[in-house]
């Protein structure tokens, strides 16, 4: 029985570990505030075009629920985007790199989403929404610079499983940005919020891949019903 139990048993350790690993590298990757981490990543998607970079898409920017919504392209249709996603990033890094992923690419219009990652409910890390909302806004400022007339929207930071305790502090993000694209004719705010909560107010069941936090085929779907009619609309 001890011979059986021992092959269990060191499986067992070496899962334990991996998880303890996993999530030493996702509090720091979440904790991480330096921008020129990602520069490995931009590179990647600079690359993609070899230097022929399409103009007048509409162009998807943001963090994980952008970088891996990988049937983007057909749930826009007939619209024509561009998915330049990064998984992990905070607002400050899509700002930082506005210069080498969204302007040359003269886009249609923008849409971002980001924001979960800096309310990330890590003490000494996590923002507040006050600061989402300032950093949102020096995104936009960023953007209408380079690219003064073209609509940039806004989608609402989602309510999840994982992140539930901190929903208050997204609440008041999404409230501030949302008054601050309504005083401002060329931003766009698109309210998911309500497509994602059950009745009792709580986040929707089935929707989350098992981490809690991203979004399964389902969670997209729901998304791409909002988002989709509402760039076009707009």
């Amino acid at each position: 029985m001890t011979l059986f139990l021992l092959p269990l048993l060191l499986i067992l350790l070496l899962l334990t570990f991996t998880a303890v690993i996993m999530r030493l590298f996702v509090r720091r990757l979440l904790t991480n505030e330096n921008p020129t981490y990602w520069e490995k990543r931009v590179q990647g998607i600079e690359k993609r075009y070899a230097g022929d970079y399409p103009h007048g898409c509409i162009l998807f920017a943001g963090s994980s629920s952008i970088a891996y919504w990988s049937s983007l392209e057909h749930d826009m249709m007939p619209l024509q985007v561009l998915n330049h996603g990064i998984a992990g990033t905070k607002i400050a890094d899509v700002t930082f790199y506005t210069h080498r992923l969204i302007v040359p690419f003269s886009p249609r219009g923008v849409v971002l989403y980001a924001g979960t990652n800096d309310i990330n409910g890590i003490k000494g890390n996590s923002k507040t929404g006050e600061e989402v909302y300032r950093l949102t806004i020096q995104f936009f400022t960023a953007i209408h610079e380079k690219l003064p007339h073209i609509p940039v929207f806004y989608i609402s930071i989602s309510p999840s499983k994982a992140r539930w305790e901190i929903w208050k502090e997204a609440t008041a993000a999404n409230r501030l940005i949302q008054e601050y694209c309504n005083a401002n004719p060329n931003l766009k705010f698109i309210d998911t919020t309500p497509f994602l909560l059950n009745a009792a107010g709580n986040p929707m069941g089935g929707i989350f891949r098992p981490d809690g936090l991203h979004f399964n085929k389902k969670g997209y779907k729901i998304w791409a019903a909002v988002i989709q009619p509402f760039l076009v609309k707009n």
